[in-house]
């Protein structure tokens, strides 16, 4: 984690990015991350002025009228087996979005107490230079993942479109960009057509803004615990020197041992938070990435159609995220385990001794995320994950094979 964040510090004039305040960098942030909220009508930082407005409404119409016009489409409108497994592979976004979106809306208190808190941790702590780093490069870490999704959200958005305009401008043919219709609205009549495409292009928007945004909340939120255990480290670092030099008194070492007790409370309090708050909202993720990624990849390997490659790009990538984030807390965990453990804690008094002690127990049960306390959300589960979906695949060819 260190080598990939001192990798890309390169690009910028180290000494000009640490006389630049993280508590700039962190508000440029979350304006950005305003943007899609604003525009799914999501805006949980508005405060007290937050109410749900007709972009909220129309995400949540969007949605119920999703599952109407896919159940419609496949009971009443479909007899392509290959189309309706295709549609289904996307009803698993729509899955997503409307956990995502409760989620956001039945927690709205909560999102902004960690807002305050995040903003007040820059306020505090950009002002002493090496937390100030620390800060600076967790936010920049954030900046750059969440710039490389949404040039793949993006991507997958537009691949979408792909296949209606090749077959109107090769074959002269006007077909749907999902199969998707909507009931009493017949696509095959101009007008009919217009309508639906206007519906389907209105739902890609939403769905992108909308997983962009949610995503960008859990990531802020997650890798923020880099720069607080960097925060830490300094602090143990502090420590060191501290008994190492004869001006300090052991009061004055004795209060910088509370500050370190209550930092690695407020460390696990925050950690205990994060998996509260997600570990359904990731047991959806994964389910549903599994769910789309199997159907999507039969359609893909039957069909041969690959203009839906883009899609599985980005569910992948949406996928292997969640677990990267998993990981990025795991190891930061350990990370604080071994600043505990070398730190000169043999030369303070007994008392501060034994504090320190059941500061190294405790962070040796760290909390995890996981996906809905099923198993740990790392590295390790994505490729037991990515086996899974593999075996599924293998299922579903095999399965239509002997038909």
């Amino acid at each position: 984690m260190d080598r990939f964040l001192t990798t890309h510090l390169r690009m910028f004039d180290e000494k000009r990015l640490s006389l630049l305040s993280s508590q700039d960098f962190f508000d440029e942030m979350i304006n950005f991350l305003r943007v899609f909220l604003t525009f799914c009508g999501s805006d949980v930082l508005l405060m007290e002025k937050f109410r749900w407005n007709a972009r909220t409404w129309l995400c949540f119409w969007t949605l119920v009228s999703f599952a109407i016009t896919l159940f419609y489409t496949i009971v009443f409108r479909s007899d392509d087996i290959y189309a309706i497994l295709d549609t289904l592979s996307y009803s698993g976004i729509a899955i997503q979005g409307a956990f995502k979106m409760h989620g956001a809306l039945s927690r709205v208190k909560l999102f902004q107490q960690k807002y305050l808190s995040l903003k007040a941790l820059h306020a505090r702590f950009s002002k002493e230079p090496d937390n100030n780093m620390a800060l600076n490069k967790c936010v920049l870490t954030i900046t750059y993942i969440f710039r490389f999704f949404l040039l793949i959200y993006a991507a997958g958005g537009l691949a979408f479109f792909v296949i209606p305009l090749y077959v109107l401008f090769v074959y002269q043919k006007v077909v749907l960009i999902l199969h998707v219709e909507i009931p009493f609205v017949d696509p095959d009549v101009f007008s009919g057509y217009v309508i639906t495409t206007a519906y389907q292009v209105m739902m890609i928007a939403l769905a992108i803004a909308g997983i962009l945004a949610a995503d960008m909340a859990i990531m802020i939120l997650v890798l923020h615990i880099v720069g607080i255990v960097d925060i830490f480290a300094n602090k143990l670092k502090e420590l060191d020197r501290m008994l190492e030099d004869v001006r300090y008194d052991k009061q004055q070492i004795h209060e910088k041992v509370t500050e370190i007790c209550v930092m690695h409370r407020e460390i696990i309090k925050y950690e205990e938070d994060l998996d509260e708050c997600y570990h359904t909202t990731v047991f959806v993720q994964v389910l549903t990435s599994v769910a789309c990624l199997s159907l999507a990849l039969f359609v893909v390997y039957m069909t041969n159609d690959w203009t839906r490659a883009m899609f599985l790009a980005a569910t992948f990538f949406q996928l292997l995220e969640f677990c990267i984030l998993g990981t990025a807390l795991t190891l930061k965990n350990d990370q604080a385990r071994v600043a505990i453990y070398h730190t000169k804690w043999y030369l303070l008094t007994t008392s501060d001794q034994r504090r320190m002690q059941f500061v190294l127990h405790r962070s040796q049960n760290a909390v995890e995320m996981t996906i809905g306390g099923v198993a740990l959300l790392n590295m390790e589960t994505f490729v037991a994950i990515i086996k899974t979906i593999y075996s599924y695949f293998t299922m579903l060819v095999t399965f239509i094979s002997k038909e």
